[in-house]
């Protein structure tokens, strides 16, 4: 992931399409989904370490905190110019 990184970082903005369209294949993203999830898998739920249990709450707070943030930023806009 960081090579993929370093290789977009050191493109011009005209040269990402291209880029992006050799590199984000379904068959390059479905071998790095595997070979993550098997990493993942031995690291983590092999060894028996409680991190899964945390990864999990927080993605499902930083899920939330994205689809609510709309709502609380209108919230807070209308609280600021006197229309609450």
């Amino acid at each position: 992931m960081s090579q993929f990184l370093r290789q977009l970082g050191a493109l011009k903005v005209k040269e990402v399409p291209k880029f992006l369209q050799d590199k984000v294949t379904v068959a390059n993203v479905t071998s790095h989904t595997q070979k993550f999830i098997a990493e993942y898998k031995t690291k983590y739920i092999d060894a028996g370490s409680p991190m899964p249990i945390y990864h999990v709450m927080c993605g499902v707070f930083v899920t939330a905190y994205i689809t609510v943030w709309p709502t609380e930023y209108r919230h807070m806009m209308a609280a600021k110019h006197g229309h609450h």
